[in-house]
Formats: structure tokens, C-alpha cells, sequence
């Protein structure tokens, strides 16, 4: 959706698709490792290249290159006969080699019958209203995306580009665990979720050393494209911003570290424990240069695990584990206030400090005025929530399409609170932005899927890792996020296999039909009430003219300084003609470095019938028209053979965007 120049698109993509479809088709195994470790290493390779902030490129590349190699690995192996014949010769050994390394991996249960299935449809759907709010088919452009002003300064593209923020990681990371699991030789995910841990292990390393690196010599270190994450003095490691590494980091560490632990426990190598001391006291020095939530999600997460480690290894009876277990739960937040209380006291230049002192700030004015008291805390997402709730209120059931928030924030015809900052960005916590985005029935109808596939695994318990990172934003907008969250939902740290109680149910005639018609009817029904609202909005410019009161300008991005120009990119475009007449007659300028046959401008009349029709010149620098428009013209098209991508100035157009000469 969003226009990428071929000369930054190409270098990283191809990468990046390298480094997932080669492993993939080599073995299974060193697959998923290479995208695991690709997702935390890759992330920033287009900024690294040069490529400007987009928010939906990110890891297309790895995994479109991941879910291509398991798809085309498959389908030869099944192609030569892996499945019905024996292995080949010994003098064949390079293909035997091949196929011993990648044993069956045919689900026995049908692809409409997986958990999946109904998830990605739903965010097939999803996908098409988006397509049709900010898009829609064009009556000029038939089935192509069809290009106009969304508002003065957000072209349609980058409109849709905001939803895809969140589509786009969300549906490839879906769709490659989908991948995968449809290639396991069995239904046991021991295999799967530990190789997929590995390489988020060797992630994790990196980024570490990428971190010291930062917090050691310099903070402009690999840290192109992390926005504002720099000028606040956070490092970032290779993780999309700050707000990714204060999430991340302390979530792969505590599995890394529990990992350590149980290794202990097990073995009683001294080894392994003094690794995880070591991990965790070098893990909260690099905390120094991350944001507040990395303190909040480090500091409980360790207690809890202090709490349960020590209780096990100290006390043996079920029963008094479980009550000295309460009462010490109980002491965290007494633990967590005085803590901040003395760190309010010193004086160093630390987030976690700056925090303690707003905390103790709050705390006075908490119980007489609780909005105050957060604003007093965080400001920024003060606003946020303010802005989130009134967008709650206006669309609650069905509410305001996914990826709209950023995009309300962008309106500058929205009625109600207004934003200090200029950085645009999402509700402040998971949950929130779901109600705003899907409404009460939409998000009805992504925790039917989440609570099925944790039913279906048995990880109840698993989905405890990302409360706390859920209540400090929207984790699954940017991919290292999204495929860390998924990778814990739906598959578990422990790499457990399918419930007991899935598997009977599961055995039964109507289970698995029942939940074919849930997973396709719940989608499909809060599709049908969501698109009702285009029956008075209209769809695509349609919608946009309604609510602005002006004629659309078919532009792929606004204009811009220095020059103030229109780009358009496509093959047929179409305006409404000015109705001044001495904005009828003139030059038309096309200025590209694009090559057409044939570039052509037809004049039509109200009922878009052609009246009049003429040729552009070439010229050096574009294409050139001159001339009067015909009596009775009301609107004018240009068309193209080949793709062009050409500027008009802001002046070709009038105040309400009719086009004039």
C-alpha cells in the first residue's frame, strides 16, 4: 500500500527472503531457527538502506521468502513421491540426503478444520473493509487501488498504509506458524516451538551485544530508523524503537533465564546458575538505558519467579507453598512503593528515577481527581486514553475499523482532545486500542480465537507473560512484537502439545463442523454490520468527499516542501473540471522520467461520456497538453499505456481540488 522507491524495496527484500526461503528449503529444522533469528536481527535493514519510516514493510521479505520455502519444499517432496515410495538410491545421495532431513509432514485433520483457518479469514475480512473505506473499487480504475486524497495531507495509500501496520505483521505471522505446523511430521509442537525458541535465543544475543555496544561507546550505533528512541537516551539494540526493547528484552530474558534455572534444577550444574545470575545481573544494567515499562515488566516478573523458586526449593508441602505464596504476592506492591520512594531521592538522569518521581507526584492527588493524577504520571498517554475513549463511545460495537487510531489522531476535521505531541502512535494499552479498532463484536470475535487456540494447546497459564506487556500498548503493530506475542500464545515457552479435552472433543461427529461454522459465521457477521455504515459513507473518494465537501485529487502521495507537488502513480487518472472559464483553457505539464506509447487526456460530460479526445506530446523532461476544454465537459481523464509515475504542482488544482489550467 504505502509507495516504496525499487532501489531501497529491492536490496532488503531480496535479503531478507534469501534468509528465509534458502534454510527453509534446506531443512525444516534450520527454517525455522533462521526466521526466528531474523525477526529480531532484520527488522531495521530498510532504514539501515535508507529507507524513510514505513510502517508495514518491516519483515514482508522474510517472512514472504519463510512461508514460500515451506510451501515449494512440500510440494516437491510430495511431487517425488516422499510419501508412497522408498527413498532413492545410495547413488542419489544429495536428494536422499534432502528427504531423510525432511520427513512427512501431512496434518491428518483438513486445512478448514485447523484453529487458523478461521483466524486468517478473519483478517481477510478485515483486510477488505480496510480496502473498501480507504480504497474502494474505481469506477475509472475497475479493481485497481484507486488513488485520491484521504485528507489534505494523507494520501489514500498511506491511509491504508496505517491498518496495514497492523495487518500485515499480524496475517504473515499467522500465516507462517500456520505454514509450519501444517509441515510437522506430528501433531506433538515440541519440535517446532523449541527450534523457533533457539533462534530467538541467538536474537536475543545479539541484540544484547548490539545493546553494550550502545550503552557502552555510543547510541547512534546501529540505530537508524528507532525515531525518537535515540534523543531520549534509550538503546534500542536491533528491536524496531525503545518501546519494542523495553517489552522485549525483559520477556526473551525471562525465558531465557528460566530456561537456565530449570536446567539447574534438573542437573544441579552449578554452571547453569551462575549463567542466569550472571544473565539477569547484566540484563538489568542494560534496563539503565530502557523506558518504564521494561522496570515494570523486569521487576515483577523476576519477584514472581523469586517467589516460586524459592518456595519450591524451601518448602515441600502443596499447602503451605500455596498460602506463604499469597502473602508474599501480597507484599509487591508495599515492596514496589517503597522501592520508588527512595529512588525518587537520588539524583541521576534515569528513566526509572524520573518515573519514581512522578509516581510519588501522583500519589498525593490520586483518590480526589485519578485523571489528574495520571496525567501526572504520563501525559502523552493521558491524551491517548482521553482520545481512545471518545472514539469508544462513538463506535462501540462495531468500532472504527483496524488501524483507525492513528489515523484519527491525523484528522484535522475530528472534534474533541487534541494531542501535545506530533509523534502518532497507538491507545496506550492493547486492550483499549482492540475496542477501539474492532468494537465490543469484533473483539468478541479475537478472543474466540485466542481462548481456542489456548484451549486447543493447554497454555492458560502462558498467556500470563503478556499481560503486563499488553497493558503498556499495542505490541502486535510492529512484526519483532507480533511474532513474539504469537509465538507465546499459540505454541508456549514449553512447547506443549494439543489439551486432553481439545483431543476429545476433537474425536466427536460434530466438534469440528461446529467450530468450522463459528470460525467463518462470527467473522462474516461482523463484517456484514461493519460495511452497513457504507450504505450512507460511500466507499474509497466516495467517502472521503462526503465527509470533506470536495472533489477528490487522485494523488498517490500530497504535496509536499520544497516544491509543493501532487505525485501520482498508475495508468488512468481522472479530476473534476473547474468551473471558472478562465481556468478552462491552458497547459498541462506532466513532469516523469517515465516512458508511455501513448499518453492521452479525454474530456467527458456529466453522465462520463467522452466528448473530446487528445494526445499528449513527449517532451525532455515529461508530457505536454494545450488547449481549451470542450462546452459541456465536466470531468477530465488521463490515460496511460504504460505505468507512469509523474508530479503536478498544488497550483493545477483549485481550492475545492477540481483541476484547473
Amino acid at each position: 500500500m504505502e509507495p516504496v522507491p525499487g532501489n531501497h524495496f529491492y536490496p532488503s527484500f531480496l535479503l531478507q527472503f534469501a534468509f528465509g526461503f534458502f534454510p527453509q528449503m534446506y531443512q525444516r529444522k534450520w527454517g525455522r531457527i533462521f526466521t526466528a533469528l531474523g525477526v529480531f536481527t532484520f527488522l531495521r535493514l530498510p532504514y539501515l538502506s535508507g529507507l524513510p519510516m514505513v510502517g508495514s514493510y518491516q519483515l514482508v521479505g522474510l517472512f514472504l521468502g519463510s512461508i514460500l520455502g515451506i510451501w515449494t519444499r512440500e510440494f516437491i517432496l510430495v511431487l517425488l513421491g516422499r510419501n508412497e515410495t522408498a527413498l532413492p538410491k545410495q547413488s542419489e545421495q544429495i536428494l536422499r540426503d534432502w528427504m531423510i532431513r525432511n520427513p512427512t509432514g501431512k496434518s491428518n485433520l483438513p486445512i478448514w478444520y485447523s484453529t487458523y483457518f478461521g483466524f486468517i479469514f478473519f483478517l481477510c475480512l478485515l483486510t477488505v473493509l480496510c480496502l473498501f473505506q480507504y480504497q474502494g473499487l474505481g469506477l475509472v480504475t475497475g479493481l485497481g487501488i484507486q488513488e485520491y486524497l484521504y485528507f489534505p495531507s494523507l494520501s489514500s495509500r498511506e491511509a491504508m498504509g496505517l491498518s496495514c501496520k497492523i495487518l500485515v505483521p499480524t496475517s504473515f505471522v499467522i500465516l507462517y506458524l500456520f505454514s509450519e505446523e501444517r509441515s510437522m511430521p506430528t501433531p506433538s509442537k515440541d519440535s517446532l516451538s523449541e527450534q523457533l525458541r533457539f533462534g530467538l535465543f541467538l536474537g536475543l544475543g545479539i541484540n544484547l551485544l548490539v545493546m553494550s555496544i550502545q550503552s557502552i561507546w555510543s547510541l547512534d550505533f546501529f540505530s537508524e530508523g528507532t525515531l525518537e528512541s535515540v534523543k531520549v537516551g534509550r538503546s534500542t539494540g536491533l528491536f524496531q524503537d525503545s518501546g519494542s526493547a523495553s517489552w522485549i528484552l525483559p520477556v526473551l530474558s525471562l525465558l531465557w533465564i528460566s530456561k537456565l534455572i530449570q536446567n539447574w534444577r534438573k542437573s544441579k550444574e552449578r554452571f547453569s546458575l551462575v549463567l542466569a545470575v550472571l544473565s539477569f545481573l547484566f540484563v538489568t544494567w542494560l534496563g539503565l538505558r530502557q523506558g518504564k515499562a521494561f522496570w515494570v515488566v523486569w521487576s515483577i516478573s523476576i519477584t514472581i519467579g523469586l517467589i516460586h523458586l524459592t518456595t519450591d526449593l524451601w518448602i515441600i508441602s502443596i499447602t503451605k507453598k500455596r498460602i506463604t505464596r499469597m502473602g508474599l504476592y501480597l507484599l509487591i506492591p508495599i515492596l514496589g512503593f517503597l522501592t520508588l520512594y527512595g529512588l525518587s531521592f537520588i539524583q541521576k538522569d534515569w528513566d526509572l528515577i524520573a518515573l519514581s518521581k512522578r509516581f510519588m507526584d501522583a500519589v498525593p492527588v490520586w483518590r480526589k481527581e485519578p485523571y489528574l493524577a495520571f496525567e501526572k504520571m504520563d501525559l502523552t498517554r493521558a491524551e491517548l486514553l482521553t482520545i481512545c475513549m471518545e472514539g469508544i463511545k462513538t463506535n462501540l460495537w462495531l468500532g472504527n475499523g483496524i488501524g483507525s487510531f492513528p489515523l484519527a489522531l491525523l484528522d484535522p476535521f475530528r472534534v474533541g482532545t487534541k494531542t501535545s505531541i506530533a509523534m502518532i502512535d497507538f491507545p496506550p494499552n492493547f486492550f483499549l486500542w482492540l475496542v477501539y479498532d474492532l468494537g465490543i463484536l469484533g473483539s468478541f470475535v479475537f478472543f474466540f480465537f485466542i481462548s481456542l487456540f489456548l484451549w486447543e494447546r493447554g497454555l492458560w497459564k502462558q498467556c500470563l507473560l503478556l499481560v503486563l506487556p499488553f497493558l503498556f500498548g499495542v505490541q502486535i503493530q510492529n512484526s519483532d512484537g507480533a511474532f513474539l506475542c504469537f509465538y507465546l500464545v499459540l505454541l508456549g515457552e514449553k512447547g506443549t502439545g494439543f489439551s486432553a479435552t481439545f483431543d476429545k472433543f476433537r474425536k466427536t461427529i460434530w466438534f469440528s463442523p461446529l467450530l468450522l461454522i463459528l470460525s467463518l459465521g462470527l467473522p462474516l457477521n461482523y463484517a456484514l454490520f461493519y460495511s452497513q455504515r457504507y450504505w450512507d459513507l460511500g466507499i474509497g473518494s466516495e467517502f472521503r468527499k462526503n465527509q470533506l465537501r470536495e472533489y477528490q485529487v487522485a494523488a498517490t502521495l500530497p504535496p509536499r516542501s520544497p516544491n509543493f507537488e501532487y505525485e501520482f502513480h498508475g495508468k488512468v487518472w481522472e479530476w473534476k473540471l473547474s468551473e471558472f472559464g478562465s481556468a478552462r483553457s491552458g497547459r498541462i505539464f506532466l513532469e516523469t522520467t517515465d516512458k508511455s506509447p501513448v499518453v492521452e487526456v479525454l474530456f467527458l460530460n456529466s453522465d462520463k461520456n467522452i466528448i473530446k479526445q487528445e494526445l499528449f506530446e513527449e517532451t525532455k523532461y515529461g508530457y505536454s497538453w494545450s488547449g481549451e476544454c470542450p462546452k459541456g465537459a465536466s470531468f477530465l481523464r488521463l490515460k496511460s499505456r504504460s505505468r507512469l509515475e509523474f508530479r503536478l504542482p498544488r497550483s493545477q488544482f483549485d481550492g475545492n481540488n477540481r483541476i484547473q489550467f
